[in-house]
């Protein structure tokens, strides 16, 4: 180890603490000051079996506690893995780390593919069990060999990225030293924007085609709702999601001259006029409140000090296993840590997303006027794609992006009821 490397800061284990919950911290303030106003007002969350029926949410019940136990156990695998490489190093794994060494900065390229194809190896096996379920309980369309080509093309695509990731961040790390949290803040946040402005149109279209929605009834309603809503949609764009599920969805992603709203194939067979005119008046909502930006801007603010705590977690790491500071041995906990800080963070920024999701569900409901529409919407969600109408709290607080159904529910009929018309 070089007298250079040594000069690095580090912290103890209280210090990394008391960083991680600063971080922690930010972030809940970040959402906070970020989270929209106008999210609704008190309701009632009512009895999922006055909406389902018994038999069809033991069903849901049993299918979503197993992708539940299945997402868990992947996420626990992947840091496992990510762990042992850190902390625990046999003869083997010492070689391979010895023969990058020689090599620093395409050394780190080669680890952080490594890494990511590992990660994904370990999930496979859950991801296998979540899609044959589904497939078993007709959610999925998709053959195996299908299924497994999206796999391995996900896998190629992540590894590429996480190749170059760690070349950039080796650089980085090398040539900044202490500040490293700098550039690499300021790396992570470029690559935010760039990834929300061209994935679109670069990588989503790897794996489903996406056309203009023709002129028609469809095109013409979702138009009509952007005139009463005051919205300029951009693109409109369907996708060919049924050659994997029957899943029913829409979404807006793109900034700029991607901009698009985009919805399932399968949603022009299967919603009503009025779900249908629900279900875009919420993607419009997301539009119209700028949405994105919210999500970007929460990056923004927390990633400088989540990365300063994966540096001096990863500093404090490599000189209790006396590691070399300099070389690709570092990749590891530097994805360890980071894994780690995306998950705390994550909660917050989940808190976040519900709040922006209820304000859109709000802003749907102010655009039709028509609560039917939505709770017939969110019923129809439900039964077609499975989810859980009211999934456990704890699970619900730390992964749960959207509010429950039950809660969506709710909140159409507290405004049916009048406080919100």
């Amino acid at each position: 180890m070089t007298p250079d490397s040594q000069s690095r800061r580090s912290l103890d284990v209280r210090g990394l603490v008391l960083l991680a919950l600063a971080a922690v911290g930010l972030a809940v303030l970040a959402g906070w000051l970020l989270a929209p106003g106008g999210t609704g007002y008190g309701f009632t969350v009512p009895d999922p079996s006055a909406f389902f029926s018994a038999t069809r949410l033991d069903e849901i019940d049993s299918y979503r506690s197993q992708t539940r136990l299945a997402a868990v156990a992947s996420l626990v695998a992947g840091i496992g893995v990510l762990a042992l490489l850190a902390i625990w190093r046999g003869p083997a794994i010492r070689s391979v780390l010895d023969r990058l060494d020689r090599r620093p900065v395409l050394g780190a390229g080669a680890l952080g593919v490594l890494l990511s194809l590992a990660v994904g190896i370990v999930a496979l096996p859950f991801s296998w069990l979540s899609f044959k379920r589904g497939r078993d309980l007709g959610l999925f369309t998709q053959d195996w060999t299908g299924w497994l080509s999206d796999q391995l093309l996900a896998a190629v695509i992540g590894a590429l990225i996480a190749g170059i990731g760690a070349i950039l961040v080796i650089f980085f790390w090398r040539r900044f030293r202490n500040w490293f949290w700098l550039p690499a803040s300021a790396l992570i946040a470029v690559y935010a924007l760039v990834t929300v402005w061209l994935w679109p149109v670069l990588v989503s279209p790897l794996f489903n085609d996406f056309t203009p929605l023709e002129d028609g009834p469809v095109r013409s309603q979702i138009e009509r709702v952007a005139d009463e809503s005051g919205v300029d949609v951009g693109g409109i764009y369907v996708v060919d999601a049924s050659r994997r599920s029957r899943a029913l969805n829409a979404y807006v992603n793109g900034i700029g001259s991607t901009k698009r709203v985009v919805i399932y194939d399968t949603v022009i067979n299967d919603l009503d006029s009025e779900e249908l005119s629900s279900l875009i008046a919420h993607e419009l909502g997301h539009v119209k409140s700028n949405d994105i930006y919210r999500g970007l801007g929460f990056a923004l603010l927390v990633i400088p000090l989540g990365v300063l705590f994966v540096q001096l977690a990863t500093v404090s790491l490599a000189r209790w296993r006396d590691d070399d500071l300099d070389g690709p041995a570092v990749i590891p906990a530097l994805a360890l840590f980071a894994t780690l800080a995306v998950l705390a963070i994550g909660v917050p920024g989940n808190v976040l997303s519900r709040n922006i999701e209820a304000r859109a569900d709000r802003f749907a409901l102010d655009t039709t006027g028509d609560p039917d529409g939505m709770i017939g919407l969110q019923r129809k969600l439900t039964l077609t794609n499975l989810s859980d109408p009211d999934p456990p709290a704890a699970f619900r607080f730390i992964f749960g992006t959207h509010p429950s159904t039950m809660q969506r529910i709710g909140a159409a009929e507290a405004y049916d009821e009048g406080p919100g018309k």
